[in-house]
């Protein structure tokens, strides 16, 4: 369910005396920055503007997980050994080039030792999602805004409750943009990068 403001307000002053992080975005990137800040002692809010989890099927877009992901995720959930079982083996890479005029393909490069596993994007959200302590993530808030302290020391977050239609201001130490390619916030702060869009295919 979605937080009320009161029981927000509360959080806050329990949680007074840590540093506060305030992340736009309640994809995988922003659950893992989630993750991160609170084993660092942080105090964390995910505003995400969708209502709820998402409760997909194991389709859809895929993830590879090389070693050193594998390691830090199984140190943010309490069953490690979860992330295996919902995860399969990626034992080879290879990469191959097709030349279009003789269609003669050709191996570039091929690692039998590859180690990664390839996880269904649902299924790493529910897993990285249900780690986190409840209330981290305020389902059905959408970002609107920030302003910063004239002395640069806090940020001032705006965002809507969609359920009740009412906003709110969230001050925090540090602003998160994990809102995805068209991210405001990103914008605000490098209005002339332009985005490339690189296609790979990967086989194992």
């Amino acid at each position: 369910s979605t937080p009320r403001p009161k029981d927000f307000a509360q959080k806050e002053k329990k949680e007074m005396g840590k540093p506060k992080a305030v992340i736009v975005g309640g994809s995988i990137a922003g659950i893992c920055c989630a993750h991160a800040l609170i084993r660092a002692g942080w105090d964390v809010v995910v505003i995400e503007k969708t209502p709820q989890p998402p409760t997909g099927s194991p389709t859809g877009a895929g993830l590879g997980l090389d070693p050193f992901s594998q390691k830090i995720i199984q140190s943010w959930i309490q069953q490690p050994q979860l992330l295996q079982q919902t995860t399969l083996p990626l034992v080879i890479d290879q990469n191959q080039a097709t030349d279009g005029e003789t269609k003669v393909s050709r191996t570039l490069v091929r690692d039998e030792h590859f180690n990664f596993r390839a996880a269904y994007w649902a299924d790493l959200h529910s897993l990285l999602y249900g780690a986190l302590p409840l209330d981290i993530v305020l389902w059905g808030y959408l970002f609107l805004s920030f302003s910063m302290y004239d002395d640069k020391s806090k940020v001032e977050v705006e965002t809507k409750v969609l359920e009740m239609g009412i906003t709110i201001n969230i001050v925090a130490d540090l602003l998160i943009a994990a809102d995805g390619c068209l991210s405001s916030i990103r914008q605000h702060f490098l209005p002339d990068l332009k985005l490339r869009l690189l296609c790979v295919e990967r086989g194992s």
